[in-house]
């Protein structure tokens, strides 16, 4: 909103990656509202927020050890990473305009919060918790 001066331009791009009319449009039209590029970024974004929510949400307990390394860390530098080198595949209109440190600022943001609300979960013990030799020798899950 601050550099482009306009909430619907980076909406008008995310709908670029899978809708060639946004790719048609110039830099006055990007800035306005079209509804049919806002449905799609809609979509999108919400596909995308499904997916990575469910990334974090799987992965960070499983490295309980240092959450907020991985959440703020290792994983936003290996999602911009990949990100950065697909993006011209997948929408070369946002990767010619897209602002990566200011991508990269908000990912480990996410992620730096992702991690503290973790280690600020109650750790509860399951049977993966166990000693491997102790859950190789219970035969009681065993019919």
């Amino acid at each position: 909103m601050l550099k482009a001066g306009s909430i619907w331009y980076p909406i008008n791009l995310l709908a670029a990656t899978v809708y060639a009319e946004s790719l048609k449009l110039g830099n006055s039209q990007l800035n306005s509202f079209h509804a049919d590029s806002f449905a799609i970024a809609l979509v999108l974004h919400g596909i995308g927020s499904i997916f990575v929510g469910l990334l974090y949400g799987a992965m960070l307990p499983m490295f309980a050890r240092r959450p907020i390394v991985l959440g703020g860390l290792i994983t936003p530098v290996l999602w911009s990473g990949l990100l950065y080198s697909i993006m011209q595949l997948l929408n070369p209109l946002l990767a010619s305009r897209i602002d990566w440190i200011w991508f990269m600022a908000s990912q480990i943001a996410f992620g730096a919060v992702a991690g503290i609300v973790v280690v600020r979960q109650e750790r509860i013990s399951t049977r993966e918790n166990l000693p491997f030799l102790v859950r190789a020798g219970d035969r009681s899950s065993r019919g």
